[in-house]
């Protein structure tokens, strides 16, 4: 089961470019504050950088929610269809934008 968990995780990472990924699970050394808030700032702009940090957040948010058993999944399906429907209407001003 862990090695499933992993391996989630890792395909995860896979939505993001090589920077971003290697950025999002690199070990940050306490004598690197500048670095690391440049780096922040960085990753915030980055576009797929978020995709990944908010796809881990989801499938982390998605064990929880098993954990708690059924009313934690029911909540977790309600919490997934509300940021799917965000997408779609992010995804509709973008296409009026556009046309």
């Amino acid at each position: 089961m862990q090695i499933a968990s992993i391996l989630s995780d890792l395909t995860s990472l896979r939505v993001c470019d090589h920077s971003a990924a290697l950025a999002l699970v690199s070990v940050h050394r306490a004598g690197r504050v500048d670095d690391d808030r440049k780096l922040s700032v960085k990753a915030k702009e980055d576009v797929d950088m978020q995709r990944a940090i908010d796809l881990v957040e989801l499938h982390y948010g998605v064990k929880m929610k098993h954990l708690q058993g059924e009313e934690g999944l029911r909540q977790g399906r309600r919490e997934v269809d509300m940021v799917l429907e965000k997408l779609e209407g992010n995804s509709l001003k973008d296409k009026r934008s556009r046309g």
